[in-house]
């Protein structure tokens, strides 16, 4: 505890300096990320969500699209999200309008994810196709293009009380659930459930599940992944 000789002491100093809590945050929550690191996620996202939004939004000119990667950590989420969205409908057409947001806890993360330089160790996995599309070389990184930076915005947010930042299409929220108690996991879902438009899809890491609550979501399967829907019909039971 750097000396401290209590924890109420230690507590004391935290409360009194952003950067201590600032970096006892980045060791706490600090976890594995990477490029499309569920891959049967991003598959399900491109072949059954996305044409499924379509056919719902043929009637929109252009179809609006928006994506939360909630708990994005240096971007790689919100990225890979981009490029599977438009490899899927081709952004640059003009046909859609898409929003994706990136958030986390932790700032210097977000710092990273605005920058949009990696490694390309980091981008190793994905194919040179992608790669050449959506990076330019600089120097030993690759740096997000601005045809698919434009599409993302980053904001610092605690998903302990996430703030309100509209609905969404979709809900990336994965490998999250497992940082908090069962009361938060309940509440966090509740959350994200009413930030759903009607019919708007929860993307969870491999293996992950929803809590018992008394919100609904319709499984669908794609594969061995498992994906949740909210109602079309709760836009009916709230008034809407």
């Amino acid at each position: 505890m750097r000396g401290h000789p209590s924890a109420t002491n230690l507590l004391d100093q935290l409360r009194s300096c952003d950067s201590e809590c600032e970096s006892l945050t980045e060791r706490l929550v600090g976890g594995e990320t990477g490029f499309f690191r569920c891959p049967a996620a991003f598959d399900s996202l491109a072949k059954v969500v996305i044409l499924e939004l379509q056919a719902r939004k043929a009637a929109e000119n252009p179809h609006n699209l928006r994506v939360w990667s909630a708990g994005c950590a240096t971007g790689e989420e919100p990225y890979s999200i981009a490029m599977s969205v438009c490899d899927a409908v081709n952004c640059s057409a003009g046909a859609w309008k898409v929003h994706i947001v990136g958030s986390d806890i932790r700032r210097h993360a977000l710092q990273a994810a605005e920058r949009g330089l990696y490694p390309q160790s980091a981008l190793r996995h994905i194919s040179r196709e992608l790669v050449q599309t959506y990076f330019a070389k600089v120097g030993q990184h690759l740096l997000v293009k601005p045809r698919l930076r434009n599409l993302v915005t980053f904001t610092p947010m605690n998903l302990v009380a996430p703030t309100y930042i509209g609905r969404f299409d979709c809900i990336f929220c994965m490998d999250v659930l497992p940082h908090f108690s069962t009361a938060q996991r309940i509440a966090l879902v509740q959350r994200l459930h009413l930030y759903l438009e009607p019919g708007g899809y929860l993307f969870l890491g491999d293996g992950e599940k929803i809590p018992a609550m008394d919100v609904t979501f319709h499984y669908h399967k794609n594969a061995d992944y498992v994906l949740y829907q909210k109602p079309l019909a709760a836009a009916a039971k709230a008034g809407r």
